[in-house]
């Protein structure tokens, strides 16, 4: 049986097919395709509160495509979550109906909570018992964190800052100030302890920094590389780094952020498992179809 997922972020959309892993592994499912389109709807929502006809055009293609693609493939369950830019832009629950009606694909858009339960699925059993961790998304137009107890999620909060909203110098003082009160209020918990990171962005500079294969990374490592990206150009960025256009310039607000959640919280060392909300929302289809 194969189901997919369909993230649609604030800088790209993504459809995530999978099947069901009948090897006996440890992973329930195995990934059989993976398509991504760097639509950037964050950038219409923050600054105009509103998605232009531009990208609604290639919103709806997007749609058509995965839809078409989860025909092809025989995809039997489906779920496609909005985040950020759709649920802050005054006509976003009009284009998710509009897909609905005219493409046949239902979209949820959730709030902040919803994304950050989905997003913690994704990564749930990597946690060990009687540890604390503190579990960090930075996306587009958001960042969500939480503290995990031995295995058990706890103060679950998201937060208006995110690499498109940066780039768009569309972050309050405000915004960071809630971030630090956050972090700071907890620091008795997280610190010395591990961070577990998931967003495609940190992925990447895992995979540039790391010495473990890019499993772990350390605050050192990603504070040097943050102060090495941002003293580049973008051009220069694409070239050293071997990275996509939308790709290079959200990577420098992005480990701004979570370099400065790690410095907050006097954490070392950062774990990035290559999940995400994608992923949160496969782990949840399996649990409604009762495999």
């Amino acid at each position: 049986m194969k189901f997919a997922a369909i993230d649609i972020g604030s800088n790209a959309v993504r459809l995530q097919i999978a099947r069901l892993n009948d090897t006996g592994e440890t992973d329930p499912f195995k990934r059989v395709e993976f398509v991504r389109i760097p639509i950037r709807l964050g950038d219409d929502a923050f600054k105009n509160k509103k998605i232009s006809k531009e990208k609604r055009q290639v919103f709806y293609k997007s749609m058509e495509a995965f839809k078409l693609l989860m025909e092809a493939y025989g995809v039997e369950h489906y779920m496609a979550c909005a985040t950020s830019a759709m649920r802050e832009a005054v006509n976003g629950q009009k284009i998710a109906d509009k897909v609905e009606k005219n493409i046949g694909l239902k979209i949820d858009i959730i709030d902040g909570k919803r994304e950050s339960e989905l997003i913690l699925k994704s990564i749930t059993h990597l946690f060990e018992s009687k540890k604390t961790y503190l579990a960090i998304d930075v996306g587009g137009g958001s960042t969500e964190m939480t503290v995990i107890k031995n295995r058990v999620a706890h103060d679950s909060v998201s937060f208006n800052i995110g690499a498109v909203r940066l780039l768009d110098h569309n972050v309050k003082k405000s915004a960071w100030k809630e971030v630090e009160d956050y972090v700071k209020s907890h620091i008795s918990e997280v610190q010395n302890t591990n961070a577990i990171a998931t967003s495609g962005t940190i992925n990447k500079i895992a995979s540039i920094v790391s010495d473990s294969n890019g499993q772990y990374i350390t605050t050192s490592q990603l504070e040097s590389f943050y102060n090495d990206i941002k003293n580049i150009s973008l051009i220069e960025r694409i070239e050293k780094y071997k990275l996509n256009p939308d790709r290079a310039d959200v990577i420098e607000p992005s480990a701004n952020i979570y370099l400065k959640i790690l410095q907050w919280a006097n954490i070392e060392k950062l774990y990035a498992p290559s999940a995400g909300l994608k992923d949160g929302i496969l782990f949840e289809l399996l649990q409604k179809i009762n495999y």
